[in-house]
């Protein structure tokens, strides 16, 4: 998939951004982003050894690979082989789990960095390791430099381990190490709030104030106290965090009444404070985290790919009642695990607002696009899109070259490669749509002073359809002509008439 698939918009934003002329200019770049630097400023290195896809989805492939591993021993210490068997085909082969290490995104970063952190965790409790218990602290900070969904995990990682040393009491040496790394991670996050979250109102002002971010966000997945019932939103989302997860609707289902019957087999277990009652706590506590913070309005919640820290979790107590189930023989667990994949992989489809169908992605359609831009656009002509189709534009257009933006004009962004020029709507404009198409063409023309070429429509992003609804109910426009490469990918030219000012 890292060569087969075309980046999607999210991933040539998170290019484009450290695709910059220097350091500094790397990170300020970043802080337009919602998500801590590290990717960013390791990318900006990274590229030097090659800007095909491919390569550039390298780093994110290795770090998915290495999660896989560090799930399983994590897994294996806490449960037992046969749980770690079957967890470990679960994260390795499920379908959403292979896109979210195939992306240019933070995700398997955080994902890796969060399990080295947890598996040290339990070698620290387990041998009074001083060395184990630094290393758990300083991968539990690279995991928050790459993603503050990091910092829900910190909470009740935090929890859990106050919990294993109440019944536990290790070395005062060790609980003051823990201590030390603690309050390191709470400096850590002060100086990504300072620096960068509180920030975020300034590089989005329709989401002023800070707490409004969820109104401009992925609002569906944010919980509103005048308009959701926290409740029944919170019993939604946790069915979608496995939908989610599975990427099939009644396989998640499933899942997520396995995961119920994996915490009450560890809960019921005999003994006070024995590992298995701990274990039950574990996999809990990051949920009840998750609740608190989306109660709060802090945190989306649901079939999103910001609570896949979660997934790390659910298959965990998945796996225990795989294992449960099958007498804790690992080869059946392992065959249970692999027939939920092949279902999955068969019968599902992408369950997050921001997952494209792989057939609609295949590298070919962008590719197509490309060409045909390059070969119908005449210099004299303007390229007109939305800010998300942008990115890409900028990464494929302009053959993976850095690029500088021209000064904003009347609310629009624009650049020049190839000879042509592409103008696109701003960071607070969605995509362009059939009722919002042609007085944007005018400002447009009006902000830059079109001459006598054509305005040409590029469509792409998490949008499709906008030729043929324009066709449809727009009589000015029913000639268009649209060309499609796939679904999330078209091309039409205005006619010249709606296309200028008067």
């Amino acid at each position: 998939m890292g060569h087969a698939t075309f980046f999607n918009t999210d991933e040539a934003w998170h290019y484009s951004v450290a695709n910059q002329e220097s350091l500094s200019a790397a990170y300020r770049a970043s802080l337009t982003l919602a998500h801590p630097p590290l990717m960013v400023v390791v990318l900006y290195f990274w590229r030097h050894l090659g800007t095909s896809d491919l390569m550039i989805r390298l780093p994110g492939v290795v770090a998915g690979a290495l999660f896989c591993w560090f799930f399983y021993k994590w897994l294996g210490v806490l449960f037992g082989r046969a749980v770690a068997w079957c967890g470990l085909i679960l994260a390795a082969f499920l379908p959403p789990m292979i896109v979210l290490s195939a992306e240019v995104r933070q995700y398997s970063w955080m994902l890796m960095f969060a399990l080295v952190s947890a598996y040290f965790l339990e070698r620290a409790l387990g041998e009074n390791s001083l060395r184990s218990m630094w290393t758990s602290s300083l991968f539990l900070w690279l995991a928050m430099l790459s993603h503050y969904s990091a910092f829900l995990f910190a909470a009740s990682l935090g929890l859990y381990t106050i919990v294993r040393m109440i019944g536990q009491r290790p070395s005062g040496a060790l609980m003051a190490l823990w201590g030390a790394g603690q309050l390191a991670g709470v400096g850590l996050a002060a100086l990504l709030y300072r620096t960068h979250i509180s920030k975020l109102g300034a590089v989005y002002p329709v989401a002023q104030p800070l707490q409004r971010f969820g109104d401009f966000y992925i609002a569906d997945w944010y919980f509103h106290p005048g308009r959701d019932h926290l409740v029944s939103f919170l019993y939604r989302g946790t069915f979608g965090v496995f939908r989610f997860a599975f990427g099939q609707t009644a396989v998640g289902q499933i899942a997520a009444l396995l995961f119920v019957a994996g915490v009450v087999v560890l809960a019921v277990s005999p003994g006070r404070m024995k590992p298995a009652p701990r274990a039950a706590l574990l996999l809990v506590i990051p949920f009840v985290v998750s609740w608190i913070a989306v109660a709060g309005g802090l945190f989306p919640y649901g079939r999103t790919r910001q609570c896949v820290f979660l997934a790390v979790f659910g298959i965990a107590g998945v796996s225990v009642a795989v294992s449960r189930l099958v007498g804790g023989r690992s080869v059946f667990a392992a065959a249970f695990a692999i027939v939920v994949v092949a279902l999955c992989a068969l019968f599902g489809k992408p369950q997050g607002r921001d997952m494209l169908p792989l057939a609609e992605q295949r590298h070919q359609h962008m590719d197509e696009a490309v060409a045909f831009l390059r070969t119908s656009v005449s210099p004299t002509d303007t390229i007109l899109t939305d800010r998300a189709t942008r990115f890409q534009l900028r990464h494929y257009l302009c053959g993976q070259e850095p690029v500088n933006l021209e000064a904003p004009s009347a609310g629009f962004d624009s650049f020049q490669c190839g000879g042509l020029r592409v103008i696109s709507t701003g960071p607070n404009d969605g995509a362009l749509t059939a009722q919002n198409v042609a007085d944007k063409a005018e400002q447009t023309s009006r902000a830059y002073g079109l001459g006598s070429g054509h305005v040409w429509i590029v469509q792409g992003g998490w949008a499709s359809g906008l030729g043929e609804a324009l066709s449809s109910s727009v009589p000015a426009y029913s000639q268009l002509q649209v060309h499609s490469f796939g679904r999330y990918l078209e091309v039409f030219q205005l006619p010249q008439s709606t296309a200028t000012a008067p």
